[in-house]
């Protein structure tokens, strides 16, 4: 009997270290071809933390949110293609997982109707190569979508009881707390010069707005970041049950929103907007009332006391006529509606857009913006009607993993998970979220808090 309990884990001790051995010599060719100690340090630094992970892979799960945020700053090496901490972390965690699969026969892989949804994107995407007008450019894409899939699976099945899961939220929300100040940091405090601030410039060539974007290269991916945490943040708030709690939440949810504030992305103020929207109807019901009455209070509080630069932002949300981001967002979207009518069967192939969109671009856009910002009609430009049938699929798997919950209060879990992942999905149309780990990590969240939701439910009966 110990012989059969241990036999595995000689097996799982004798592959790990045969992987390391290989994984080192690799690193250490890389390094000596290529003069890239940074690399080499990386991978030794991967090996200590693959050593953990293989023990216990739901370390690599808690610390992808760690390295998630980095971004640029947590990228190794940019050629010949971008290797970053999170890609690390991420890869050292799949492979600890397939190992426990492999030697425990108690751990099974759990499957939901939204993975299915995105295993059918994954197929819409390697079948757009095959008529891509780039074909290489298509696989690679089509690669990092089968990556984005294993990292919803990881969440998944990493998150198995309610205690993983409230402390997975809060150190997601933690991390964004700090990045949140970081960004206010940025923007503020004389001599913080960390990180990544992007400008925008005036038709003269001037600097007319600095916007924080904390470790991201755009500002409106820090936005998008903080804002899906600032909507699950709030939903933790709402739902305290002491109002010590209530207050530490709301305190965390005002330091992101300050952070999200700073980036000045419109994009992330209006996908806040409706994650704060998603927590109000899925608070509980006598707290309702008053989260309407305090969100719009907040609204004329800031419209009278918001800085002048913020005011005129929020002013140019809706403003086609004389804002050049939202011309050329409106008439990207106008090329890519002639783009589908032109080729709605095959599309121009995943990450092939901008390719083709010079022969589309409308009059008065940005040159030098060519990648789509609408997601829900690039999926269908990109991949024709293979791409459309995923989009149609996830949809619909959202709906069926929430359905079942009609009825019933919502828990904590839920309300945040789906809050956050609506605030992302409000951003898609706005801008290309499909490579955006926190939308699919939001997507993984809703269906671990569905399921552990449903669990509950039925053991209490």
């Amino acid at each position: 009997m110990v012989s059969e309990v241990t036999q595995p884990l000689r097996t799982l001790s004798t592959v790990s270290w045969l992987a390391a051995a290989a994984f080192i010599g690799v690193l250490g060719g890389l390094a000596a071809a290529r003069e890239m100690q940074t690399l080499l340090i990386a991978g030794i630094a991967g090996i200590a933390f693959a050593a953990i992970v293989a023990r216990r892979f739901e370390v690599g799960v808690f610390a992808l949110l760690l390295t998630l945020p980095l971004d640029i700053y947590g990228r190794i090496i940019s050629n010949p293609i971008p290797l970053t901490a999170f890609q690390v972390v991420l890869v050292a965690t799949l492979v600890a997982w397939a190992l426990r699969i492999l030697t425990d026969a108690r751990h099974w892989v759990r499957i939901s109707a939204m993975d299915l949804g995105v295993l059918a994107l994954v197929f819409a995407a390697f079948i757009s190569a095959t008529f891509s007008v780039a074909p290489g450019d298509t696989l690679y894409a089509a690669v990092r979508v089968v990556f984005l899939w294993l990292f919803m699976l990881l969440v998944e099945n990493g998150i198995r009881e309610e205690k993983q899961l409230e402390q997975y939220f809060g150190v997601l929300i933690a991390t964004a707390v700090f990045f949140g100040l970081f960004g206010f940091a940025q923007q503020y405090v004389p001599g913080f010069d960390f990180g990544s601030t992007h400008q925008n410039l005036a038709l003269d060539g001037s600097v007319n707005l600095s916007r924080a974007a904390g470790l991201f290269e755009d500002p409106n991916m820090f936005a998008g970041y903080l804002s899906a945490c600032f909507a699950a943040a709030f939903a933790f708030a709402v739902h305290a049950q002491n109002r010590t709690r209530m207050l530490v939440l709301l305190g965390a949810t005002a330091a992101i929103g300050i952070g999200l504030v700073v980036t000045f992305s419109r994009t992330g103020w209006v996908g806040a907007a409706v994650g704060a929207v998603v927590v109000a109807l899925t608070a509980p019901k006598g707290r309702r009332g008053r989260i309407i009455g305090g969100g719009l209070a907040l609204v004329l509080a800031v419209m009278l006391l918001a800085p002048g630069q913020v005011a005129e932002r929020a002013a140019s949300i809706f403003d086609t006529e004389r804002d050049l981001s939202n011309i050329t967002r409106y008439g990207m979207y106008v090329s890519t509606v002639d783009m589908i009518e032109d080729d709605w069967v095959i599309g121009t192939g995943l990450a092939a857009f901008e390719q083709v969109y010079p022969e589309y671009r409308q009059p008065g856009t940005i040159l030098s913006v060519r990648k789509p910002h609408q997601l829900p009609v690039a999926f269908w430009a990109e991949m024709g009607v293979f791409g459309l049938a995923a989009e149609i699929l996830l949809i619909a798997a959202l709906g069926a993993l929430f359905w079942p919950r009609r009825g019933r209060p919502w828990t904590v879990f839920e309300a945040a998970s789906l809050a956050g992942l609506l605030t992302l999905l409000a951003g898609t149309f706005f801008q290309y979220y499909l490579y955006f780990e926190y939308l699919w990590l939001f997507v993984a969240l809703c269906v671990v808090s569905s399921r552990l939701a449903r669990m509950k439910l039925k053991g209490a009966e």
